[in-house]
């Protein structure tokens, strides 16, 4: 089971993204606020957190202090998911993902994560797809079509529906279509 923290200032989007991901059966959400923070063993803040969710890069409050300590993985989530780099943020998403993608994306830092310590620079993503299955990731989202990928990589269509098959199974999602758009969410375009 993954620990996803969340502290989010907007409630309709903490709401959202927080029903989001505890519909996946392998995430356990924790919504963070002020009331968690506290000088000691904060009430309702868990020991360790997978992924970190945040609205904006971590500052000096106790509560974000106490949540980033604790989590493998911090996630900016902005307006446009394009921010900059900001010390101890692994990556960032869009508010406007797609759930199934926005899940994609969060299980997929939570695997990265476990048993690694907290990185300060941004995740390697090659670790969760091979080269190829990136290539031909990336070409689907400039909207090619597994013909053309197959024709410009030099490999056979069904070859090209594998990749599309193994991405499909490593970021838990169930069609193209949201394949597409986690990929989209990951900034793989």
């Amino acid at each position: 089971m993954f620990e996803i923290g969340l502290i989010h200032d907007h409630p309709l989007i903490e709401w959202a993204v927080s029903q989001a991901l505890t519909e996946a059966p392998d995430m356990r959400v924790h919504v963070l606020n002020a009331d968690c923070a506290g000088p000691a063993a904060p009430n309702g803040l868990p020991d360790r957190l997978d992924v970190l969710l945040m609205d904006r890069p971590p500052e000096r409050s106790p509560l974000t202090e106490a949540a980033a300590t604790r989590a493998s993985c911090v996630l900016l989530m902005s307006s446009t998911g394009l921010e900059g780099a900001y010390p101890g943020v692994s990556g960032c998403l869009s508010e406007r993902s797609d759930p199934v993608a926005l899940a994609a994306a969060v299980r997929a830092a939570a695997s990265r994560s476990r048993g690694a310590p907290r990185a300060s620079e941004p995740a390697d993503d090659s670790s969760l797809l091979s080269a190829r299955e990136h290539q031909v990731l990336r070409m689907l989202v400039q909207g090619l079509t597994h013909d053309q990928t197959a024709r410009r990589l030099g490999i056979s269509c069904h070859t090209v529906d594998t990749y599309v098959k193994r991405a499909r199974g490593k970021l838990g999602v169930g069609n193209k279509a949201e394949l597409v758009r986690a990929a989209m969410a990951y900034g793989w375009d």
